[in-house]
């Protein structure tokens, strides 16, 4: 699977991802938008929340890798 290896694009997807779910929770009782907030949550996260979490230690495994140790 497909993974950047910027942190902060991580961390950014992250928070619109937030940012949708909390969208679609206010917007419940109009049943389409909700939905569609849903979906693009699931579109930034890139599948579930896990998926996420594992795209930014991945991130963060690389960031490391490239990074000299003293």
């Amino acid at each position: 699977m497909y993974c950047s290896t910027s942190v902060s694009a991580q961390l950014i997807r992250g928070a619109l991802a937030a940012a949708s779910i909390a969208g679609a929770i206010v917007l419940t009782p109009h049943f389409w938008p909700a939905i569609g907030l849903f979906a693009l949550a699931i579109y930034f996260m890139r599948g579930c929340p896990a998926c996420w979490l594992s795209g930014l230690l991945e991130a963060i495994r690389a960031r490391n890798a490239r990074k000299p140790l003293l």
